[in-house]
């Protein structure tokens, strides 16, 4: 009998665009893992039901990233002001997509899977290939992004940013 221990574990954090076959599958294989969103997912569906607008968007953003239920739930008291429609269907998500939800015990606080789809966008010329060959494409394509780093980084004297640091610093001062 094969049994798939990794399948029981609590602490899982599966995050989609809330394709429902997806869902399943994770519901399935995974009953213990917990579901999130994507919030970049679930403002796009927002916007498509004609919930928009940059006040919504700001709205929906301070939910999305309430790190408690105070915070979240004055936001949510905005956009029902704001679009008492929104409001109702943002209360049909019945994954978690706003920070303040997360469980502290889950080493995950991503609410969007942005990381992810910049990732598959950077290895979409290796798809094609075997798995093994997959895999040390995308190995040696860390490894080079990651090196590239660590060689700018050695010659770098302590407290001094890169330019893209700097070029943050400026803006927000």
């Amino acid at each position: 009998m094969f049994e798939q221990e990794g399948c029981n574990k609590d602490d899982w954090t599966f995050i989609s665009d809330r394709i429902k076959g997806v869902d399943l599958a994770v519901r399935d294989t995974f009953p213990r893992a917990t579901r999130r969103v994507c919030c970049q997912h679930l403002y796009m569906n927002c916007k498509n039901n004609g919930f928009s607008g940059s006040a919504f968007f700001k709205l929906f953003w301070i939910a999305a990233n309430a790190h408690n239920e105070y915070v979240y739930g004055k936001a949510l008291e905005k956009i029902t002001a704001h679009d008492p429609n929104a409001a109702a269907y943002l209360d049909t998500c019945q994954e978690q997509w706003s920070r303040h939800m997360f469980d502290p015990a889950v080493c995950c606080d991503h609410n969007t899977t942005n990381f992810v789809e910049s990732f598959n966008a950077c290895t979409k010329p290796y798809r094609d290939m075997p798995v093994f060959s997959l895999l040390e494409a995308i190995r040696k394509w860390c490894m080079e992004r990651v090196g590239a780093r660590f060689d700018m980084a050695i010659d770098m004297e302590d407290g001094q940013l890169t330019e893209y640091a700097k070029k943050e610093v400026d803006e927000r001062t």
